[in-house]
């Protein structure tokens, strides 16, 4: 009687991890500020936000534990959880590209672009040769040689300098 009830509870165990390992939280900035975080992190192996805001984006860049949507965030990646981030277009030049481009998050804009951020001040060939049709969202002052400009155009990525 032992051996199946503990059969029973095994695969009740691996029954929840395989439905944990599919699903995704999809929440907005405000109903992850309202969330509860263990919940969340047991449910799901992926977190979606949508609609991110600049402050928020720079709370969660700069680690700030006081922000409850940024501690959050660093929460869950601290548990494992992959993490998307869908912005706004228009946000793209504010980004903080250098501490955003440390963590482990997947940012997209409004239409499921996906975002990458180019943290260092060269952008060469070897950098954009393996991505296209992408966002790439440059710092301030980072020097673009004109091969990867010309290899950016060809795949039909678009660069976007920080303001």
């Amino acid at each position: 009687m032992n051996g199946e009830i503990l059969q029973r509870i095994i695969e009740e165990v691996i029954s929840r991890l395989q439905r944990r390992a599919e699903s995704t939280a999809t929440l907005s900035i405000s109903q992850l500020r309202e969330a509860d975080s263990r919940a969340l992190f047991c449910q799901y192996a992926a977190l979606h936000i949508v609609q991110a805001d600049l402050p928020s984006l720079t709370y969660i860049a700069e680690q700030d534990v006081d922000d409850p949507v940024a501690k959050k965030v660093h929460d869950a990646l601290a548990s494992g959880i992959c993490l998307q981030i869908s912005l706004h277009h228009r946000l793209l030049p504010s980004l903080p590209v250098k501490k955003l481009a440390r963590l482990p998050i997947r940012l997209v804009d409004e239409r499921g672009q996906t975002i990458c951020l180019h943290p260092t001040t060269l952008l060469s060939y070897a950098d954009v040769a393996l991505l296209a049709g992408q966002l790439l969202v440059l710092r301030r002052r980072c020097v673009v040689t004109a091969l990867a400009r010309e290899a950016a155009s060809a795949r039909n990525i678009q660069l976007i300098k920080q303001e």
